[in-house]
């Protein structure tokens, strides 16, 4: 106040003499606070419109010469502040308010009141009471008075207790459809040659190449047959009904819902929250994939939050429920789908799933009509618990402040998985009912000391954290339970500094931790990491210039989890041609006895902002893991070996530009990524060069040495060393013996777009991406090939004398002409059945490039009857548009929903278009 004095003093003599001169001018007189929120002497203030600035008291009070809607910023841009008209006042009238007013009091004497009366025993002072208030230090109301002592009164402070409830709840309805499907021909029925002659053969002849005549040559008897109500096929003739293609898709529109509510209550006394509780209810229903299969989701999560003593206490309980038709865990989606696309256009699917025998309905016996494989007893053959309890507390001990965190979750997972007798594959049927139970405790207990404030903060830390886990599994059909346990403790020392100095600011941090496990061949004691950054604010004394660098490395050593199931890695025992033998019930053998996965990583980075609006940041990062552990079969069983080291490495770019104003009340935002990467091996141990990661036994992702990880091997043509294609003596391209690398998966480069539009309450989100090269095996393609299913096949069966660009043995150019279907030859001496049930792999490796808008969304919110309460509205379609270069589905699906299996296609599902729209009402 003193300060404010003095500055007064020090204008009013100006202001007489300029008074008259400033009766035009309009000021504006605030309080200016520093980073701290705290009031700072000297601080500028900057109006940016008339470049004019001042420097505020030790109050932090500056007043300002200023228009209406001028600019004010401080803090070095950090602050800002539009003026409105009705803030500006004259200079006089500023100073006439900052001049305090005083009235004139009444003097009061007691020798005056001495005089004019006798002694007063009651007055207040002769009384012997003290009134205290020390117990409540800050306090505006009066709760009570209480008699502490005989002459003692302390007065209470009122708090009021007050209940406060709030929440949201949101639903949303979604319509899905599938995205691209491969191609198939419409044209050519079940069936093959026969002397010259293409010829229809029914179901009962078990055949199973669509190689047979057009089915507009044909007709329906009539007479009663038990694969088609219609009857048999023959050859068009007067009197029978013209025969029809059959379409066997298994994908319907589909419908999906999802309910949340949540609530929170909080009791509060006076500003002070005493207990907090939140309550969070789900229920949502997911249509998967083909119509009558789904799964259901109910959760309900509670959290009290509390204080106790000074400490801060928070309880958890989540219970999460799943039920589902079908899961995928035995490749039944994949085997359903696979049999719908090689189904002839002759046979339906629909029309019945059981014969007169009971046995089921299908085309062939070598095959499986899709309905069959749904049907079911049990409504569900998937269920899963998750219960999780948690306790947390914190609390500060003057610098130096604890946190403990303590969990333990249950989770229980039960598949029944069966195919029904006369199954392809498994005649007499086979069930395995699959119990998983997992128990997971976590602990970890934090410490924390600080030493300086905000310009230069050291900050140390220890943290032990605990992790006990127990998981058992159970397959009925082998009848063997396999048990796993680990327990590991972490122990990490941090220390970090904060510096804070006007322009400049820093953050460094340095560690070290121990990883200790009981499962591990060998405890890691030495596990450095160091990051930092520096940002330089208004660099070269450039207003709203920041930049930024930052670097870091870690180091880290950690083991697979023992929750996961490896079960899926059976496939890479079968041959693509077997895939109907897929019935993974061995599981790994065990954790224990593996050494560590080292990984070290070190990052290096930079940030440039430009105004409020721009920024530029880019990234390095080099991870190497070594000793990367991968499944394998050995004596029939399951195991997890040490087996490679690897370096994945790359960069990514961002740039963004913020609320770009268009016009009144309209803003954009537009944000550009870049990213591209590459994953190396750089070592195998001997014996396992070239094994698979995923796959079959014919093709698959590789583990090689030298190669990008998961590189794809397959057979291929043979070739000279002019890279010319070996014809051999039919005219046909030679198929080479062995396998090689015939793709490499990953892109080259990855492109991620994000816009937002703006406009009052509407708010709209487009985002889109592009991914430029990369490979990928369609193996969809070259079954559909050798069975005379696929477009291509059926489109280019009937060319004749085409002769292939190459060299025979003897290095001559090939000039042998050659029909890709000659009706007098063999069905599988075509040019697409002759190499096999894949063919040549190297024939069918396809770009993966594709261009996908993931996510657009349209909200706007209406606020109601002026309060907090509002309705908020959301449409949305995810993916919208896939534009892709390969033939088959989205190439970002995954093989048999592996995690790894990406860049291998054989029969997988496709992804889906969804139209949904989401209601949000909070109150």
């Amino acid at each position: 106040m003193k300060m404010r004095k003095n500055y007064l003093l020090l204008l009013l003599p100006f202001t007489v003499t300029v008074l008259k001169a400033q009766d035009s001018s309009l000021y504006y007189s605030g309080k200016f606070l520093n980073h701290k929120d705290k009031p700072q002497n000297f601080l500028k203030v900057y109006n940016k419109n008339n470049g004019i600035y001042e420097l505020t008291d030790a109050e932090g009070t500056a007043v300002i010469a200023a228009k209406p809607y001028d600019t004010l910023v401080w803090n070095q841009g950090k602050n800002r502040t539009v003026v409105r008209s009705f803030e500006l006042k004259e200079l006089k009238k500023i100073l006439e308010e900052q001049v305090e007013k005083k009235y004139v009091q009444e003097i009061y004497s007691k020798a005056y009141d001495s005089l004019i009366s006798g002694k007063n025993n009651f007055s207040i002072d002769n009384v012997q009471t003290n009134l205290k208030i020390i117990s409540d230090r800050y306090f505006s109301r009066v709760r009570k008075l209480k008699q502490k002592k005989d002459s003692t009164y302390i007065l209470k402070d009122q708090s009021t207790w007050t209940l406060l409830l709030n929440g949201n709840f949101s639903t949303s309805l979604d319509v899905k459809s599938h995205n691209a499907l491969p191609t198939t021909q419409s044209k050519y029925v079940q069936g093959g040659s026969n002397g010259g002659n293409l010829i229809w053969n029914g179901p009962e002849t078990n055949e199973m190449f669509s190689f047979g005549p057009d089915i507009s040559t044909l007709a329906f008897d009539g007479q009663p047959y038990q694969y088609d109500e219609n009857g048999r096929l023959v050859p068009s003739a007067g009197g029978f009904k013209q025969a029809k293609s059959y379409n066997n898709s298994l994908f319907k529109t589909m419908f999906g819902y999802n309910n949340q509510l949540n609530i929170n209550t909080v009791i509060r006394q006076g500003y002070k929250d005493r207990f907090r509780l939140s309550l969070d209810l789900k229920q949502q229903k997911n249509q998967l994939y083909f119509i009558n299969q789904f799964n259901l989701n109910n959760a309900i999560k509670a959290k009290l939050t509390t204080d106790l003593g000074g400490y801060l206490v928070k309880f958890s309980f989540n219970y999460e429920e799943d039920k589902a038709t079908n899961t995928n865990r035995i490749g039944l989606f994949n085997r359903a789908y696979q049999n719908s696309l090689l189904t002839p256009i002759s046979f339906s699917n629909a029309q019945q799933t059981f014969l007169d025998n009971g046995s089921q309905r299908s085309y062939s016996q070598y095959a499986d009509n899709p309905e069959f494989l749904f049907v079911q007893d049990e409504k569900y053959r998937y269920q899963s618990r998750q219960r999780q309890l948690g306790f947390s507390a914190d609390k500060a001990f003057g610098d130096f402040k604890l946190n403990i965190v303590q969990s333990y979750e249950n989770n229980f997972l039960w598949n029944q998985d069966q195919y029904l007798p006369s199954t392809y594959g498994f005649k007499d049927g086979i069930t395995n009912e699959r119990e998983q139970n997992n128990r997971l405790y976590h602990s970890n207990i934090q410490g924390k000391y600080q030493l300086g404030e905000y310009r230069f903060k050291n900050v140390f830390s220890l943290n032990f954290i605990l992790n006990d886990i127990k998981s058992d599994v159970y397959n009925s059909l082998v009848d063997k339970k396999y048990t796993y346990q680990r327990t590991s403790q972490d122990y990490i020392f941090n220390y970090n500094m904060e510096i804070q100095s006007g322009d400049f600011e820093g953050d460094f941090n340095l560690g070290n931790s121990f990883y200790i496990s009981n499962t591990s061949a060998k405890n890691s004691y030495w596990l450095p990491k160091a990051t930092g950054y520096l940002r330089f604010r208004d660099i070269f004394n450039w207003d709203n210039y920041d930049f930024k660098v930052s670097g870091s490395y870690s180091h880290l050593s950690s083991e697979p989890e023992i929750t996961r199931s490896y079960a899926s890695y059976a496939t890479t025992l079968l041959k693509a041609e077997n895939y109907y033998r897929y019935f993974p019930v061995h599981e790994v053998e065990g954790f224990k006895g593996l050494s560590n996965i080292n990984t070290k990583e070190w990052k290096i980075g930079g940030k440039i902002n430009y105004g409020y609006n721009i920024s530029l940041e880019g990234e390095y990062f080099n991870r190497k893991s070594e000793n990367d552990i991968f499944p394998v079969f050995e004596n029939n069983q399951l195991k997890l070996k040490n087996m490679a080291d690897h370096t994945y490495s790359g960069y990514e770019v961002n740039f963004a530009y913020e609320r770009l104003y268009l016009t009144y009340n309209f803003f954009t935002t537009n944000k550009i990524s870049f990213f591209k990467y590459k994953d190396i091996v750089d070592r195998v141990i001997p014996g396992y060069n070239n094994s698979a990661v995923a796959g079959f036994q014919d093709v698959y992702k590789t583990l090689t040495e030298g190669q990008v990880l998961g590189a794809v091997i397959g057979s291929y043509f043979e070739r000279n060393a002019d890279g010319q294609l070996i014809i051999d003596d039919s005219g046909f391209p030679e198929k080479a013996d062995g396998m090689k690398i015939i793709a490499d998966p990953t892109p080259d480069f990855v492109m991620k777009f994000n816009h937002n539009l703006t406009y009052k309450r509407w708010t709209l989100d487009i985002n889109w991406e592009w991914k430029k090269g990369g490979q990928i095996w369609n193996g969809t393609q070259a079954v559909l090939d050798y069975y005379g299913r696929s477009y291509d096949s059926g489109e280019e069966r009937n060319i004749k004398n085409y002769v292939f660009q190459g060299v025979l043995a003897n290095g001559n150019s090939n000039q042998t002409p050659v029909d890709f279907y000659n009706p007098s030859q063999n069905v599988q001496e075509n040019r697409w059945s002759r190499y096999g049930y894949l063919g040549v792999a190297e024939n069918y490796v396809q770009k993966a490039d594709h261009i996908r808008i993931n996510n657009i969304s349209l909200s706007t919110y209406f606020p109601l009857n002026d309060s907090q309460r509002s309705v908020k509205l959301t449409f949305y379609v995810n993916n919208i548009m896939l534009w892709q270069a390969n033939k088959g589905v989205d190439p970002n699906q995954n093989f048999y929903d592996t995690n790894n299996g990406r860049g291998l296609d054989f029969f997988n599902l496709p992804s889906f278009k969804t139209f949904g729209c989401i209601v949000s009402f909070k109150f």
